[in-house]
C-alpha cells in the first residue's frame, strides 16, 4: 500500500501542482531567511543595550532602576532567542520538505528519510526544553490568561506528537542517523520500516505542531517590548 502512496505522490510531485508547491516552498525559505536575519539583529540589539547597562553599573550609577531595565533585555533575548529556534526549526524543515518531496534517486531518499527524522527528534528534544521553566515563568508574568493558554496548548501538542512518534525516530537516530548500527540486517530492517511518503506525512504533522508554537511566541515578544518601553519611559 506504502509503494502505491509514494508512485501516486511522485507523480503529483511531476504535475502542475508540484511546481506550484516548489515555487511556495522557495518563496517561504527565502521569507524565512529574511525573518532569521531579523531575529539576529533583534537579539544583538538586546545583548548591546546589556553590555551597556552593565558598564553604567558598573560606573556607580543607580542600580536598581538599572537592574530593572538588564532583566527586561535579558528576557527579552531569551524570548527572542527561542522565537528564532522556532523560526530556525521552520526553516529547517522547509528546506527538507523540497529536497525530499522531489528526489528521484532512492538512495538520496532513503538519506533524506533519515536526515528528517533526525531533525524532528532533535528539534522535539531542544524546543521542549527550551519552552520548559523559565520560559513558562516568564510567560506567566507577561501574557494574559487566554495567551498563555495558547502557549501551553502549542506545546502540549508538540509533546504529544513526539510522544506518538518517539520510538520511530529515536530507531532511525540511533540506528542509521547520529549512530550507525553495525550489524546491516538491523540498519535494513529500520530504513525498509520507514517509507518515503510516510516521512512527508511525519513531516508535515511536524511542520503543524512547531509552527503552532512559534506563533504562540509571538504574544510574549510584544509583551516583553512593552515592558521594556514602561521600564524607560514609566508608562
Amino acid at each position: 500500500m506504502d509503494k502505491f502512496i509514494d508512485i501516486f505522490l511522485e507523480q503529483r510531485m511531476d504535475s502542475a501542482d508540484g511546481d506550484e508547491l516548489r515555487c511556495a516552498l522557495e518563496a517561504i525559505v527565502k521569507e524565512e531567511k529574511v525573518n532569521l536575519e531579523l531575529f539576529r539583529i533583534q537579539i544583538n540589539y538586546c545583548r548591546n543595550q546589556i553590555s551597556i547597562i552593565n558598564s553604567k553599573i558598573d560606573s556607580g550609577n543607580p542600580t536598581h532602576y538599572l537592574m530593572t531595565n538588564r532583566r527586561a533585555f535579558e528576557e527579552q533575548e531569551f524570548i527572542l532567542n527561542i522565537a528564532a529556534q522556532a523560526q530556525q526549526c521552520s526553516y529547517e524543515t522547509k528546506g527538507l520538505q523540497k529536497a525530499l518531496y522531489f528526489e528521484k534517486n532512492e538512495s538520496s531518499k532513503e538519506r533524506l528519510v533519515v536526515e528528517a527524522s533526525v531533525m524532528m527528534y532533535e528539534w522535539c528534544n531542544d524546543l521542549q526544553e527550551m519552552t520548559g521553566k523559565k520560559f513558562q515563568d516568564i510567560a506567566s508574568k507577561l501574557l494574559s490568561a487566554a495567551d498563555l493558554a495558547k502557549t501551553r496548548i502549542a506545546r502540549k501538542r508538540l509533546q504529544n506528537f513526539f510522544k506518538r512518534e518517539k520510538m520511530v525516530l529515536s530507531s532511525v537516530r540511533h540506528n542509521t542517523g547520529a549512530h550507525r548500527d553495525h550489524d546491516y540486517m538491523k540498519q535494513r530492517e529500520v530504513l525498509d520500516g520507514i517509507g518515503w511518503s510516510e516521512t512527508i506525512k511525519r513531516l508535515h504533522d511536524f511542520e503543524e505542531v512547531t509552527l503552532e508554537l512559534g506563533k504562540s511566541i509571538s504574544p510574549l515578544i510584544k509583551a516583553g517590548l512593552k515592558r521594556i518601553d514602561k521600564a524607560f519611559n514609566g508608562k
